[in-house]
């Protein structure tokens, strides 16, 4: 999803999204389709394509899953940071 609102920035065609997000068509019409169906991404259409651009509120989602990325790291290595403390004896 990340990427897909990426390769929309500001627009796109579906081929860009295939490409960007490195999936297949059925699956990016269906992140696609859901995207534009909560007001992340608008539709348009020029000399008979689709064109998809990313709104207001899929900026402000884009933000927030690269916000949720960053923590998750930062958990994921004060994890390992403590799992490996808990590995060493106390001396």
């Amino acid at each position: 999803m990340l990427d897909i609102l990426r390769s929309c920035d500001p627009e796109c065609g579906v081929t860009r999204v295939i490409y960007g997000a490195g999936i297949n068509y059925s699956v990016a019409q269906k992140y696609l389709d859901q995207l534009i169906k909560v007001g992340a991404l608008s539709i348009k259409t020029e000399n008979g394509k689709k064109i998809y651009g990313i709104t207001e509120k899929g900026k402000l989602l884009r933000m927030h899953i690269e916000e949720f990325i960053k923590i998750r790291e930062n958990l994921n290595l004060a994890r390992e940071k403590v799992i490996e403390l808990l590995k060493t004896s106390i001396r």
